[in-house]
Order: C-alpha cells, then structure tokens, then sequence
C-alpha cells in the first residue's frame, strides 16, 4: 500500500504574550491552530488521506528537514510581517529553500503576505482601515477558470481579519482574486505555489474571538462559509498531491 502523502501545517498565530489565547476559549482545542486545520480536514474527509503534521514556528518549534512533505500549509498570524522576528526570517530562508524541491505551497493570510514579501511585492497597511468579517473575494477572469476555486460560485464569501495587505502582485505572479482595497487578494505564484489573503480554514467562531478590546465590535461581522474549505481540497488535488 503507497504511503499516505505528508501535509505540514506552518502555524505562526503568535508567540506567547502576542495575544491571550482566551480569546479562543470558544474555539474546539482553544488556540491550537494546528488543531483548527485538522478538524477542517476531518470535515473535508482529507485527514485519512494525508500523513498531516504541524509546526507551532512562532511558539519555539524548529521547521523540519525542507524537503520531507509533499506539501506545505503556511498559516496566519498576529504578527506583521514588518515585525522581522527570528522566526519569521527563519521561515523565509526555509520557503526559499523550499521553492527549489518544486513542493506544492498553500500561503493564508500572514503566510499570503510572507511568501509575497519574499517574492519582491511590498506589505502595507489597507488604506480604508481593517478588513474584518465575512466578506466577497472578488474573483478575476483568471480566478475563475483556477481550479483552486472549483465548485465556488463568484460571490463566494471568505474571513478576512486583517490591517496590513500586499500592495501589488509579485512579478510573475497571477492575480486570481481582487478590490479596491486589496489588489493582490489571490495569488497563483506559479510551480504550484499559491496564497490568499483571507481564511478559508477557520470557523466563524474563531476569527470572530481574534478581535478584541477597541475592536470587538468586529465580531459580529462574522458568518459560518461552509465551502470555503473546498480551496484545499482543491490545492491538494489541482497540485497532484492527492488523486482519485
């Protein structure tokens, strides 16, 4: 019987004192984002399919060997990528290893702006404020024929919870969904590297308990998106990782 294809989940929610995991007390395993993914997977039916594994980068733990997954999740983060921690250099030195070994990446949000960053394209703050709530990803011509969105409809909703944006698209790199406000939404980043600026991963639940103090009212911006998900379903088959 053929091995099981191995998935790593980068997480990088925040290191301790970045913020107060009570604000997941609601959420199934608290603010174990490693945890957040593989319930998504269960959900999907993946989970039995895949070797999954997780990496808690900005908690203290040590990327593994580059080259010993098939593919790799980069998660969100609490952090700005203009905060230039250990952690987060260490990351992008292992991704630049990593884009030699032709592996399938999926980047999320913080992990969307990383891999951007690493490519050339500038972070900056969104000018009209926080994008935060369920909201539309609008998709363009070459978004719509993208497998990675298979089986979602143009007005498809997704979580946004973020400050910061990339202001333009990599060079190279094909824009599958954009605004106004956002004009590097969705990213095909060719060799089968892909990001988004939204959480197609996570709850309603839980992206809503990541606002806190001035900006709790953000909360009840949030409703569930039950196909969100399908983009990793997507990613995992569209790369050839999984196959009927």
């Amino acid at each position: 019987m053929p091995a099981r294809p191995a998935v790593l989940f980068v997480g990088m929610l925040g290191a301790p004192g970045r913020y107060d995991p009570a604000l997941f007390a609601d959420a199934d395993g608290g603010d174990d984002e490693v945890h957040w993914f593989r319930l998504m997977l269960q959900d999907l039916g993946l989970l039995d399919r895949i070797a999954f594994d997780g990496v808690y980068l900005s908690r203290g733990e040590t990327l593994p060997e580059v080259g010993g997954h098939d593919a790799v999740i980069v998660g969100g983060s609490f952090h700005s990528v203009h905060d230039d921690l250990p952690w987060q250099r260490d990351l992008i030195d292992w991704l630049h290893a990593l884009r030699k070994t032709g592996a399938p990446v999926f980047g999320i949000c913080g992990g969307h702006q990383t891999i951007g960053m690493m490519e050339g394209a500038a972070v900056d703050k969104i000018p009209s404020g926080p994008m935060a709530g369920t909201l539309e990803a609008p998709l363009t011509d070459a978004g719509r024929d993208h497998f990675l969105f298979d089986g979602l409809t143009d007005d498809a909703m997704f979580h946004f919870g973020n400050y910061e944006r990339l202001a333009v698209a990599p060079d190279g790199a094909t824009v599958l969904a954009a605004d106004g406000n956002m004009p590097a939404m969705a990213l095909d980043h060719g060799g089968s590297w892909y990001s988004v600026q939204f959480h197609p991963e996570i709850e309603a639940k839980v992206i809503a308990g990541s606002w806190s103090g001035e900006n709790a009212h953000y909360r009840g911006n949030y409703r569930e998106t039950p196909k969100a998900s399908l983009i990793f379903r997507n990613f995992l088959y569209g790369t050839g990782v999984l196959y009927s």
